[in-house]
């Protein structure tokens, strides 16, 4: 007796029944292209990071040193309109200051103070004057600025659908060509916005410091400029 004839049939049968049941294939001619978006829009604020330090033979001293400076600049920038929850300074931090001799001891000479500071500018025209009243203290040094959008998605979506539309017109563009047509899309593949990073213009810590700087001439902030790519599958058929 065969007993793989029963097994076969089954195994057929199974075959027959997933062939007839998979989606045939799609033989229709399509067309990939790459579509770009672009959307320039100014910032809408600038967080700037803002590093407050002091060294003295004690650490009290220095501490003192480093919040006589936070309470200064708390003060600029009220002068210049930044409200009090658009400054943020959470921590301090002590750093013993030592001198090596030679014969493999140390000794502490003093006590570096750091807070780090926050500040958040949310108007465009304070921008320069507000730093620059800054950088004429030695006692502050900044450490980093990033712009920053209220909306990003909403950018990052304006930007997309400017993509996909560049993407559909050259695809008709190019079926039209061809004396075909666009008839649907197969696939949309999306890449990451770019969203980029200020362009500010400003002069050396030493020279802003100089009483030849002048007021807002340290800064420039210009249009940013938001890019959405994808990638599309249309189908084509004959027009």
């Amino acid at each position: 007796m065969n007993i793989h004839k029963p097994f076969l049939a089954v195994l057929g049968a199974l075959f027959l029944t997933l062939c007839m049941s998979a989606p045939a294939l799609s033989d229709s001619a399509y067309i990939d292209v790459s579509g770009q978006g672009k959307l320039d829009v100014y910032p809408d604020f600038l967080t700037l990071s803002v590093e407050l330090s002091a060294t003295e033979k004690d650490v009290v001293s220095a501490k003192n040193k480093v919040d006589d400076a936070f309470a200064q600049l708390s003060d600029v920038a009220e002068k210049h309109g930044i409200a009090e929850d658009d400054i943020e300074s959470v921590r301090i931090s002590n750093y013993p200051q030592w001198e090596y001799q030679g014969n493999g001891k140390r000794q502490l000479i003093g006590h570096r103070v750091i807070r780090p500071v926050t500040i958040t500018l949310r108007s465009l025209e304070k921008y320069g004057p507000f730093l620059e009243e800054v950088l004429i203290d030695e006692r502050y040094r900044i450490q980093n600025t990033s712009l920053g959008f209220d909306k990003p998605a909403e950018h990052e979506s304006k930007a997309r659908r400017l993509a996909l539309l560049d993407a559909k017109a050259k695809a008709e563009e190019m079926a039209a060509t061809l004396g075909q047509k666009i008839t649907g899309v197969i696939w949309i593949q999306e890449q990451a916005a770019h969203f980029p990073q200020p362009v500010m213009m400003l002069e050396s810590a030493p020279m802003m410091r100089s009483a030849k700087a002048d007021s807002g001439s340290g800064m420039k902030i210009q249009e940013q400029t938001i890019s959405q790519q994808v990638q599309v599958r249309f189908e084509m058929d004959e027009d």
